[in-house]
C-alpha cells in the first residue's frame, strides 16, 4: 500500500499514450459487457481506479468518472490523513485502506465564504498531484438551516445571501477542473422545511451554478434506499421529489445513501425506481451514484445498532468480526465500474449498474463520529479489518 503514491506517479505519465485499463483484460479486448461477463464473483489483477484509470461500461460510454484517475487527497484538510501518516506497522496498513483510496471531502458552514475559494483550490491541488485530468471529489453540505433544524425553522435573507456567496465561490475554485459533487447530503430534510420554496430556489440555482463549470458533474442527494422522507412510507417518488426541487435537470444525476448503511442491491433497486420517475416526467436519462465505504454488512436503518447505548444510529457499532451483523464495515471499494462480475450484483442489478450508476463512490464517512468529526482510529481499524473487500475484488 505505501507504493501508491509511487504508482499513481507512474500511471499519471501515460495517461495519454496508454489505452484505458479493463478489469480482467488485456488492453487490447474489449470492455466486458453484463451479457458477456462471467456471472460468478471473479478477482481481477487490474489496478484500481486510484492507481490508473479504466473506461467505462459500454452501455455508460458518457460517464464522467471514467476514463481517468481518482485523485487521493494528502494533506490537512482530510481528518484521516494526519493519524495515518503518524501511524507504523501494522496500524499504518490497515489505516491505509481509508487514506490511500478517493473519498469525498464535504463542505459547509464551517469554512467561512471568504476562505472557500482557496481552500477548495488547495484541496483540488493536491487531490490532482500534478495532473489536472484527474477527478477530485467533493459534497457541498452548505444549506442553513439543514438536517433537523430545517424542520423548525426558515432560512433567513441573510443566510440565504450568505449560500449565494459560498457557492459562487466555491464555484470559481473549482473552475475548469474535473469534478464530482454531490448536492447537499441527508436530501430528504428538504422535505419538511416549512420554506420549502425558498429552500429549493437556492438549490436548484447552486446545481445550476456548479453543473454550468466545464468539467463538474453534479449528484443530487436523493436519500437512501430505506429513506426517502422522515416519517413515512418509503416510496420512490418522495425521493423524486426532492430531486425536482433541487434542480435535477441541470445535474448529471443523484446520489444514494451518503449516511445510511443499506447495500448496492438496495440502492439499485431504489435508484432504478426514481429513475423510471423522472424519465417519465420528461427529465431525461439520469444517472446515479451509490456510496459504498459503510456498506460491508448491509443493514436498514431501522435494524442498525449504535455503537453505544448513549450513541446515535450515526454512530453505529463497527464490525469487529467478519461474521458479525448489524454493524458497519467498509464496502465495495470506489470504481467507476459497478457492474464488473468481482462485485458480485445479481443479474438485475448488473444490468441496471452498468448503464445507469455512474459509480461506487466512497462520500459517507462512517470513519468519523457520527459520520461528522472527529476521527476514531479504532473505528477506522475495526472496519479495515472486517471488510469483506479488497482493493479489486472479495476476501
Amino acid at each position: 500500500m505505501l507504493l501508491a503514491p509511487l504508482v499513481r506517479a507512474l500511471a499519471a505519465t501515460v495517461l495519454v499514450a496508454a489505452p484505458l485499463a479493463v478489469p480482467g483484460a488485456s488492453p487490447a479486448a474489449p470492455a466486458p459487457t453484463v451479457s458477456d461477463a462471467a456471472p460468478a464473483p471473479a478477482r481481477t489483477s487490474s489496478l484500481p481506479v486510484w492507481l490508473a484509470p479504466v473506461s467505462p461500461h459500454a452501455e455508460n460510454p458518457t460517464n464522467p468518472l471514467a476514463g481517468r484517475l481518482w485523485g487521493v487527497y494528502e494533506g490537512p484538510q482530510d481528518q484521516v490523513w494526519r493519524p495515518f501518516t503518524k501511524a507504523t506497522g501494522r496500524k499504518r496498513e490497515a489505516l491505509a485502506v481509508i487514506a490511500e483510496r478517493p473519498r469525498t471531502k464535504w463542505y459547509g458552514a464551517f469554512v467561512p465564504d471568504h476562505r472557500i475559494r482557496t481552500t477548495v483550490t488547495g484541496y483540488i491541488a493536491s487531490a490532482q498531484d500534478g495532473n489536472p485530468e484527474t477527478l477530485a471529489q467533493m459534497a457541498v453540505f452548505r444549506m442553513k438551516p439543514w438536517e433537523g433544524e430545517a424542520c423548525k425553522r426558515p432560512t433567513t435573507p441573510a443566510e440565504a445571501a450568505s449560500y449565494r456567496a459560498w457557492i459562487t465561490e466555491l464555484a470559481a475554485g473549482i473552475g475548469s477542473a474535473h469534478t464530482l459533487v454531490v448536492m447537499q447530503p441527508d436530501g430528504p430534510f428538504l422535505l419538511c422545511a416549512p420554506d420549502r420554496a425558498v429552500k429549493s430556489e437556492l438549490l436548484t440555482w447552486a446545481t445550476q451554478t456548479l453543473s454550468a463549470l466545464p468539467n463538474t458533474n453534479v449528484y443530487i442527494d436523493a436519500g437512501a434506499a430505506d429513506w426517502c422522507e422522515n416519517g413515512t412510507a418509503q416510496e420512490s417518488f418522495r425521493c423524486a421529489e426532492i430531486l425536482k426541487l433541487s434542480g435535477i435537470q441541470y445535474a448529471r444525476g443523484f446520489a444514494l445513501d451518503s449516511t445510511h448503511y443499506a447495500g448496492p442491491v438496495e440502492n439499485i433497486d431504489r435508484g432504478s425506481e426514481i429513475l423510471a420517475l423522472l424519465e417519465a416526467d420528461g427529465y431525461g436519462e439520469k444517472h446515479f451514484i451509490v456510496d459504498t465505504a459503510k456498506s460491508g454488512r448491509p443493514t436498514l436503518w431501522r435494524d442498525m445498532v449504535p455503537a453505544t447505548k448513549r450513541d446515535l444510529k450515526d454512530n453505529a457499532r463497527t464490525c469487529r468480526t467478519r461474521t458479525m451483523e448489524r454493524c458497519v464495515t467498509l464496502g465495495i471499494p470506489p470504481t467507476p465500474r459497478p457492474a464488473d462480475p468481482q462485485w458480485g450484483l445479481p443479474p438485475e442489478q448488473r444490468a441496471v449498474a452498468a448503464k445507469s450508476v455512474d459509480g461506487f463512490v466512497w462520500f459517507g464517512r462512517p470513519w468519523l463520529y457520527n459520520q461528522a468529526d472527529p476521527f476514531v482510529a479504532r473505528r477506522a481499524l475495526d472496519m479495515a479489518r472486517t471488510t469483506p473487500w479488497t482493493a479489486t475484488g472479495p476476501r
